[in-house]
């Protein structure tokens, strides 16, 4: 009865361990996600991506309060999700960018074709 106690205690305090963190731990993950906001920002994203951005900002400011308020979990809980959002925010800046060189090549692909007089590929 007693080792059943025992081991449910450790069932129940596990998810605590593994969410534990401490202030360098949260410093560490405030530095990432400024790093991929930064990222974010260098790569267009307030054009292409603005709520994901916004989201990740929103998310960093969370981070920096918790940070403040000595809530290192929090801080860097809320600082992975700024770090995803802005990894996310990135990612859809590049794939426009990618759509829009797509369609400039499928542009200049078919306006040479007309030149040539060759219709649908086929010569």
């Amino acid at each position: 009865m007693r080792t059943k106690l025992i081991t449910a205690a450790l069932v129940l305090l596990l998810p605590l361990t593994a969410t534990a963190t401490d202030r360098k731990d949260a410093e560490l993950a405030l530095a990432e996600a400024g790093a991929s906001v930064e990222a974010a920002e260098r790569a267009d994203a307030a054009q292409y991506a603005a709520a994901e951005l916004n989201t990740a900002n929103d998310m960093l400011t969370n981070a920096h309060a918790a940070y403040d308020h000595r809530a290192w979990t929090d801080s860097f809980l809320d600082s992975d999700s700024a770090k995803a959002d802005a990894n996310l925010a990135a990612a859809r800046s590049r794939q426009h960018r990618a759509e829009m060189a797509t369609a400039e090549l499928e542009t200049t692909v078919r306006s040479l074709r007309e030149q040539l007089g060759v219709a649908g590929g086929q010569p």
